[in-house]
């Protein structure tokens, strides 16, 4: 009969290590899992080159994490442990398949501490920058509830969605975009190739030009001769300004003034809405307190001006007060939001209500993006219709005058 060694863990948390014989790896499973313990690995003595990947074909793995290999990895890890197969085995497994050689690193990492004896919320923790707040949470509610599947299955579903919603948004502006650098390329070779020819034959004429036609030509020459310093005072500026928006004080700054702008600023305020209420249904249906989703939902929102009061509604609903009369008193909350969240109080039904808000608020994010879409060409076109109405009429200007004169 096989030995296997096996690393479980209680509901309290304690780490049980210790050697059963049985006679199959499931059947150990159901053993333990009848005691109430949380499987961490299950180990059977094996042959030298039976490990996994000693025949696996190796592929060239890129080094970013993006939220692609993180949905995958919290929808694999959601799938395996609930197919039964212990935690240091999943990691394993999705280290070899990930297409990310950074986060290939990261799970080999947590593999080795978690047999050290760390819990795995206590594994990731030590790599804020990937596994963000979120993530934490969850695999806390996960280990302590002992369904960690079913909170990782809710994660995955999370960011998937939030996924395909990124993608949509990209997907509606890249049109808008190619216009846009197509008519800055379009004024650019004219400013620089066509205009200076006409300057040229204006010259050997000896005509006077018209006040457009000097001002467009002077415009002309001043990017002609200064060319390469406005391309690397451009690059340098933009740069500059990379670096500078990463300080809190510049982020709070652009904060503000994100708010203020016509319509940025209800976008802006949609959107954070969006993030605050899809993190509150994902939490609050894995089981977690309200004050405790409340602190998390409010980190996950981006605007520090909205970020600020959410906090100071969570103080509130801590010292006893409801959530609907804290969002209620604050201006940039939609009544709406405010009333559902009252019902969701009254009911007993604060996740299903979340998880409605949420789609509206991604309803009404996409709305918005097709309409500044379709209001945006239109706008664009016209706009690169005088642009180039001006320039044709300053050039055909001293034409006129010629045949006029003539």
């Amino acid at each position: 009969m096989p030995k296997y060694h096996y690393l479980a863990k209680t509901k309290e948390g304690k780490a049980l290590r210790d050697v059963e014989d049985v006679g199959s790896k499931e059947e150990l499973i159901a053993k333990l899992k009848a005691r109430g313990l949380f499987i961490v690995s299950i180990e059977e003595k094996i042959k030298a080159g039976d490990s996994l990947g000693s025949s696996a074909v190796k592929r060239k793995k890129r080094s970013s994490v993006k939220i692609d290999d993180l949905c995958m990895l919290a929808r694999n890890l959601s799938i395996t442990l609930s197919s039964g197969i212990t935690l240091l085995r999943s990691l394993e497994i999705l280290s070899a398949q990930t297409e990310s050689s950074k986060l290939e690193k990261i799970l080999k990492e947590c593999m080795e501490k978690v047999q050290g004896g760390l819990s795995l919320s206590e594994a990731t923790a030590k790599y804020p920058k990937i596994f963000f707040s979120l993530w934490q949470v969850i695999l806390e509610v996960g280990e302590v509830s002992g369904n960690l599947p079913f909170v990782l299955d809710k994660l995955a579903s999370y960011l998937e969605t939030k996924l395909e919603f990124q993608r949509k948004i990209k997907n509606a502006l890249v049109y808008p975009i190619i216009l846009t650098i197509a008519a800055i390329l379009a004024v650019g070779v004219f400013f620089k190739v066509i205009l200076p020819t006409f300057t040229k034959i204006f010259d050997e004429l000896e005509i006077e030009l018209p006040f457009i036609t000097q001002v467009l030509f002077d415009a002309s020459e001043f990017v002609e001769k200064n060319f390469l310093f406005i391309v690397v005072g451009t690059f340098l500026f933009f740069t500059a300004f990379s670096f500078w928006k990463k300080r809190p004080e510049s982020k709070k700054i652009l904060d503000g003034l994100s708010l203020k702008l016509p319509v940025v600023g209800s976008f802006v305020i949609a959107s954070c809405l969006e993030n605050f209420t899809s993190i509150m249904y994902i939490l609050l249906d894995s089981g977690l307190p309200l004050v405790s989703t409340l602190e998390i939902a409010a980190r996950g929102v981006s605007n520090f001006y909205l970020k600020k009061p959410l906090t100071i509604v969570k103080e509130k609903v801590r010292e006893g007060s409801s959530l609907s009369a804290e969002l209620s008193k604050l201006p940039i909350m939609p009544s709406l939001l405010v009333e559902l969240t009252r019902v969701g109080e009254e009911t007993g039904t604060m996740p299903e209500i979340f998880r409605k808000i949420t789609i509206y608020y991604r309803k009404e994010l996409a709305t918005r993006i097709e309409r500044f879409v379709a209001a945006f060409e239109p706008i664009l076109i016209m706009v690169m219709g005088v642009v180039i109405g001006v320039m044709v009429l300053a050039i055909f200007l001293p034409l006129f005058q010629m045949t006029t004169l003539g």
